[in-house]
Order: C-alpha cells, then structure tokens, then sequence
C-alpha cells in the first residue's frame, strides 16, 4: 500500500512538473515583418495639439460644449490629409465620427477599430495639484501631459496616425476598415457609438471582429511577475443599479415609533455586503492566469499551471485582493444613502442605491432575485433604475482574429505575456455586439500600478515612446488583419510623394478654413 501511494505522489509531482513546463513556454510572434518607422516629435505634437480640445463630457447636457468637439474635426482634417483624402468621413449625431476605408476584397468581411473622442472632466479643486494644466498638452523631455493622454485621445490619435501613415506608404486594404469615434462614450456612448452602431446595422453591416480600447500592457502586476503583460479583455462586466426605499413611521425623536427607516434600510445593505454573490475561478479566469505564466517566477509558474490542483486555495487569494476579487465575481456596492432632513425628526423615508457590476455568468434577473433572497424583507422594496445592461457575451480566445491580434501585440512589445481577461468597466464595445461576436478591448498603454491611478485622475500622461509603440501597434494589426495573408514588409518608395500630395492638401484646406 505504501508502494502504490508512493507511486501516485510520483505521478502526481511528474503532471504538475510537466504542466508547468508546457505552460512555461516563451511564445513570441512572427518576427519576420517591419514596424513602420517614423518621426515620433511631429506625432507626439499633433497629439499635444489635440489634448488641448476641452472634449468633455458632462452629465449635464447644458454644460455640454459642442463647438470642441467641432474644432477637433477640423483640426484632424487638417492634419491628417490623405486619411480625409481615401477613406469616406461621416459626421454622426453632430460629434461622432466614422471613417470607412473601402477594401478591395469584398468577399472578406470588414473589421472595425474604434475609441471615443471625449474625456472626464478634471475634478474641481484638483487643477492645482497637476504639474502641467490639464489641457496645454505640455510636452516633456518623457512624457505628453493632459487629460486624454491615457483615456483615450492617444488612442484615437494613434489610429489616425497609422492609417496616414500606411496611406503614405500606399497601402491599400483588401478588407473594408471602420473606424468609430464616439462623442461621449465617458457617459454610456447613447448618442455616439450606440448610433454608429444602429446605422451599420442598417446598412447589413456584419463585421469580422471589432478592437475597442481596453486593458493595457501592465508592468508589475503583481508580486512574482518578472516581465509586462497585455490583458485583452474578451468580456466586459454588465451594469445595474438598484434602488431600495423603506417606509416607516416617522415623528418626533423624543417620541421613538419603533424601527426607523434607516436602521431597516441599514440591516438590508449590511446583508448585501456581507453575502456578495459568489466568486468562481472559471474559464476565463484559468485562462487568464495561464497566459501569465512565461512571464512569472517558478513557484507562480507551478501553481499557475496547475490551476485544478491549487483551486481553493487559489481562490482564497485572488479574493483577499479587491482588483482581482471583482474579476471572479458579480461586484456588490452601495453608492447612495438618503434620509432625513433635521437632526430632532425621525424620517418616514429611507432610501438607497447599490451599484452592480455584473460578472459573465450573472444576468439582470439573477441579481435581482439574489437581492431579494438575502433582503428578504417586505417593507423594502426594490427597483431597477435606468441604464441597466447584461454582460457581453465572451469572445473566443482561440479563433484566428484572437491569434492575429495576440501576434501583433508580441510583434511590437516582444517579451510580454499576453493574457485574455475580464473588463470590470463599461466601455463603447457594448453597443456593437449585433454587429460581431468577435469583441476584442485592448489598448497598447505601457502601465505599472501609478500610472493607473492617473487614468480620470490628476497628472495623466504617457510615455513619447510608449506613443510610438501606439502608433506602430495600430499599423501592425491592420497590415496583419486587413488582408488574406500578413502584409510582413512595408513599401517606403512612395512616401516622399505621397507627402508632398498631403502638403498640397494641407494648403488647400487652410485656404478654405480662412475662406469660411
């Protein structure tokens, strides 16, 4: 008996030693290819340009400020020429843009790059606390500064970038590429992405895959991660809020009726936050942390691996983190609370709001149905406000759009893992879910842990190189997507030409700017 034990333990370490090899495998991409190259000073300087436009969205619609966003599109027009030149431009809801860059392939469906041209606002009273104003768009011996840089007029800017920069090559796609500018995706893109993606819908539009921004390449995310890591999000949470009122006798305070409102309301909130809805360790979850894997040091390299081995304890830990605890579950938080008017009355009325952000394997109405089962109380009711949504559907991390998207990250970050994950926020990519099942969100943003406090926060920057990357990485994954086989090498004998053909329409265009 001790024999056959001892056998077991031998065949078990011999799995997980194997496993953990196998998983351990550097992958890189296809190194047989040209990034395009060019000078970073000017693009960095359209981007300083742009970041000056106050393209903010506010939840008041009389604080909005269209004319921003009308100066911006002149000043893309301007700037990028031949773009505006090639590629069919479309004005949507007064602020949106679409770009249509016809492909000569029409059997191959298109694909669609999008991000959304407007940012937060700066929080009052922080303008101080920034190193450059927010929207100069200071640029340093390092970095671009303003609001934007990170979330996400870098991205938009980048896109353009590459376009203009493959059209001065002469590039010329064999599938159709869409590009999709929302105005005010910072508050739930209705009137920008929402309707650029009702009209492709009614055009029978039906597109290969989309890349919206996303998740960035993340330095040091955690303790035992020795190099940067691209999370591409292949999902993204769903959103609801519910409201919970409490009725009750109200009255003098010197004269108490019983339980107030608030301490009714108060008991229900305590059960909520203290029964959250259940964390799994799933599909996604394994393998999102089995994309790390070259990238660790060896005791998280074996436990990695060995995912169904370690599982409970596993989960333990990524549930004692907040950031890695909302990617296992449906996240629970209440962000209102309102009773009473005077400190001497005791109010008949309590109310509440709670805020969810919906894992994969939630809906709507499971979330309700939990809400009541743990409440369970009949003087509380409950209500779903406005702006409610279920979680995407999950994208494949195994198909070929995936695979060439994974390639092209590696071909202008090499070195990193790559590593689908789960977006725990809202972004535009929602809105085109009829159009695709092949979402991808991913943004090329080098990030360690300081930098992602600065995203809608004070001193939001980038790095000017990490722009470049940007840039290239834009470029790369149209040339390997946007054609039946990879574009590897890139012409550079007709960008002397195709600069001067932008300049003349540059001269062109201010003639008829001081015309108007």
């Amino acid at each position: 008996m001790i024999y056959f034990l001892g056998f077991l333990v031998l065949v078990l370490i011999i799995v997980l030693v194997s496993r953990t090899m196998f998983h351990s495998r550097k992958k890189s991409g296809d190194m047989n290819y040209d990034n395009i190259d060019f000078p970073i000073d000017e693009a960095a300087h359209r981007l300083s340009e742009a970041i000056q436009f106050e393209t903010i969205s506010k939840q008041n619609p009389d604080d909005f400020q269209g004319d921003e966003f009308t100066r911006m599109h002149a000043f893309l027009k301007r700037e990028y020429p031949l773009l505006h030149e090639n590629l069919k431009r479309e004005i949507i809801n007064h602020y949106s843009l679409l770009f249509t860059w016809q492909g000569s392939n029409q059997d191959l469906k298109p694909m669609m790059l999008t991000c959304h041209l407007d940012v937060v606002p700066v929080e009052p009273g922080t303008e101080a606390d920034w190193d450059h104003p927010p929207f100069q768009g200071k640029i340093t011996d390092t970095h671009i500064y303003g609001r934007g840089t990170m979330d996400v007029q870098s991205g938009v800017m980048g896109i353009l970038e590459a376009v203009e920069n493959l059209l001065q090559r002469g590039f010329k796609p064999e599938r159709t590429i869409y590009l999709g500018f929302g105005h005010d995706e910072e508050i739930d893109g209705e009137f920008g992405a929402q309707e650029i993606a009702r009209i492709l819908k009614d055009r029978g539009v039906e597109l290969e895959f989309l890349l919206d921004e996303g998740l960035p390449v993340v330095e040091q995310l955690f303790t035992g991660i020795k190099s940067p890591v691209a999370l591409v999000a292949i999902a993204e949470k769903g959103y609801l809020s519910l409201e919970l009122t409490c009725l009750a006798n109200g009255g003098h305070s010197s004269v108490p009726q019983g339980i107030t409102a608030i301490a009714q309301l108060s008991n229900a909130i305590r059960k909520l936050e203290e029964n959250q809805m259940p964390a799994k360790v799933d599909k996604l979850v394994k393998n999102s942390l089995v994309g790390m894997i070259p990238g660790l040091s060896y005791p998280f390299r074996f436990i990695f691996a060995n995912i169904w081995f370690f599982q409970l304890a596993l989960k333990k830990i990524l549930t004692g983190r907040p950031e890695t605890d909302a990617t296992l579950r449906t996240t629970t938080a209440t962000t209102i609370f309102e009773s009473g008017l005077k400190e001497n009355v005791i109010p008949t009325m309590a109310r509440a709001v709670v805020n969810f952000r919906l894992h994969p394997n939630d809906t709507v109405d499971d979330v309700i149905r939990h809400v009541e089962r743990t409440i369970n109380d009949p003087n509380i009711s409950i209500n779903k406000l406005y702006g409610f949504i279920n979680p995407s559907e999950i994208s494949s991390p195994e198909n070929k759009n995936y695979k060439i998207l994974v390639n092209s990250i590696r071909q202008v970050f090499p070195g990193v893992s790559v590593s689908p994950s789960l977006m725990v926020g809202a972004t535009d990519a929602r809105h085109y879910s009829e159009l695709t099942s092949n979402i991808y969100r991913f943004f090329p943003l080098r990030a360690n842990q300081d930098d992602l406090d600065r995203v809608h926060g004070t001193n939001e920057r980038i790095l000017i190189s990490n722009y470049k990357e940007i840039i290239q990485f834009y470029a790369r994954f149209i040339l390997n997507s946007a054609s039946l086989q990879p574009i590897r090498k890139i012409d550079n004998s007709s960008i002397f030409f195709a600069e001067l053909r932008a300049k003349k329409f540059k001269r062109e265009n201010k003639k008829t700017a001081v015309a108007v």
